[in-house]
């Protein structure tokens, strides 16, 4: 199966007409020898359709569905998928809307956007979550640019049987170079929700200015089930991306085998389904705090610490560095036997986190303070968990640790109802190597708004990077790859992750619509 994703330039309102034009020339090109086309979100008319920009009136009735009978006309001409993106009226709301017209023209499904970005919330309704369809090639999932960002969209999509997300953008982004701009979705995001659930995604974007105000990131694309890049087009110029999608006997869509399986645990992400106000975070966020009380320095180790004398020294050498929480890689030395020993240097408001991997894979997590070990926690998602156990999630006196452990993280409802229950920072001992545990680690940092320290234990060439990752998803701190045993630490200012704005209008917890969420516990 033969995808095509059309990037364009962006368009000011008043020249939907030209665009438009230039957007037919190129369906029209990428319909000759392709299965599916993608063109981006708000092709038709723009994107900033703030009343200022110009009166969209009866615009959006008349030529709106001139326009889509057009796109509806090419793709029963030419026996073709295609994706479109536009602004729709209907009755007194007006939505942000991606349709896919069959190869007989027809309308196969409708995605209104539901996550609303920005200032798109001053004149966009919010549609419905869920958007599947059968297709020739297998069961498909629209979505619309911000909608991806939520984990548990794309996730209900894919519990519904999808084998390809489409996602319709206007990924927005800022530098000073055109040719090398990057987004958060398009440089790590994207890729993370096609491994995480096993699926191919594609994605159609814009490049260039709209409004003299909005940038946008271009990287058109499509992702592997497998989290690897196919092809992510530039960030300046018009492209048609043509990608070949593997398919069986049958003509549908194939993956490969799970690259990391996990068996899910639904009984835990219960909290998903909670309304907001009723959930742990909501109380957490409206605490008033001094900020320099609750912003901790933060130590992360990296690489096979597996001798005693070397994991005592790294603590030693941590607490030395006027450390608040220190996190430790992954070890075979059995921290509980030589708490006494740990316990006799660690001042008293210190906090250890300090994990043990197990014969069987598992993990456990002790957190250890002056006063000895205060809790443990195992790795909730192995054959060898216990039914009942604490969800790991830890008060310190600067704000609430979760723990996540190895390929729990590639579980996206796990580290989300570790936030909603209240962390402020988690904790990821891991022996991923060091891309793919960035990309994860920066994707649960952006997508909750949440600290995340990934303590890396692996000893090969790939080695043992840690990092410390902000709510915005940036890393502030980060061992290096050449060290065989590293460690680094900055302050972590726990008051932004109570922050949950992304941009004005736009809130990563708030903004969840949990009454939707009952497939994720099934």
């Amino acid at each position: 199966m033969r995808v095509a994703v059309v990037q364009l330039k962006a368009n000011d309102l008043k020249d939907y007409q030209q665009a438009f034009e230039h957007l037919e020339k190129k369906v029209l090109d990428a319909s000759k020898d392709h299965d599916l086309i993608l063109v981006p979100e708000c092709s038709f008319p723009a994107y900033f359709i703030h009343s200022d920009e110009g009166d969209l009136g009866e615009l959006l009735l008349s030529d709106g569905e001139r326009y889509l009978n057009r796109i509806k006309e090419i793709a029963r001409a030419n026996h073709v998928y295609i994706a479109y993106g536009y602004v729709e009226k209907f009755g007194d709301q007006v939505y942000n809307s991606a349709i896919l017209i069959g190869r007989s023209g027809e309308e196969v499904v409708k995605k209104r956007k539901s996550f609303l970005w920005h200032f798109d919330n001053e004149w966009f309704s919010e549609g419905e979550d869920l958007a599947v369809a059968d297709t020739d090639f297998g069961r498909v999932a629209l979505v619309v640019c911000a909608d991806a960002r939520m984990p548990e969209i794309v996730r209900l999509a894919v519990l519904e049987g999808a084998v390809l997300i489409i996602d319709l953008a206007n990924l927005t982004a800022t530098g000073p170079e055109l040719s090398s701009l990057q987004n958060a979705q398009s440089a790590y995001m994207l890729s993370v929700r096609a491994l995480e659930n096993n699926v191919w995604l594609a994605v159609s974007d814009k490049w260039g200015v709209e409004a003299n105000s909005i940038t946008y990131t271009g990287r058109s694309g499509v992702f592997a089930p497998d989290g690897t890049t196919v092809y992510q087009a530039s960030s300046d110029q018009n492209e048609i991306v043509s990608v070949e999608i593997p398919t069986d006997k049958k003509g549908e869509i194939t993956r490969s085998s799970i690259r990391y399986p996990i068996k899910r645990r639904q009984e835990l992400y219960t909290p998903l389904t909670v309304e907001n106000n009723l959930l742990p975070i909501s109380c957490i966020m409206k605490e008033k705090v001094i900020p320099e009380e609750i912003t901790p320095y933060i130590t992360v180790a990296a690489g096979e610490i597996n001798n005693h004398t070397e994991y005592i020294q790294m603590i030693k050498r941590l607490v030395n560095h006027g450390s608040n929480i220190i996190c430790m890689p992954s070890t075979s030395v059995d921290v509980s036997q030589h708490v006494d020993e740990v316990v006799s240097f660690l001042p008293e408001s210190l906090v250890l986190i300090a994990t043990v991997e197990e014969k069987n894979k598992r993990m456990l997590s002790y957190i250890i303070t002056s006063n000895g070990i205060e809790a443990t926690f195992s790795t909730l998602h192995h054959e060898k968990s216990l039914s009942k156990t604490a969800t790991p999630i830890y008060q310190t006196k600067w704000g609430k640790i979760g723990i996540m452990h190895g390929i729990e993280a590639l579980l996206p409802e796990w580290p989300r109802t570790l936030m909603v229950l209240g962390a402020d920072c988690l904790i990821w001992p891991n022996c991923l190597t060091h891309s793919l545990a960035s990309n994860i680690g920066r994707t649960r940092a952006a997508e909750s708004r949440i600290f995340v320290v990934s303590a890396s234990s692996r000893g090969d060439e790939d080695s043992g990077v840690s990092q410390v990752i902000d709510p915005n998803g940036s890393i502030i701190a980060s061992t290096l790859r050449n060290e065989k045993i590293h460690a680094c630490g900055t302050f972590t200012a726990f008051s932004l992750s109570r922050i949950k704005d992304v941009v004005p209008g736009t809130n990563v917890f708030k903004n969840r619509r949990p009454r939707f969420y009952g497939g994720l516990i099934k």
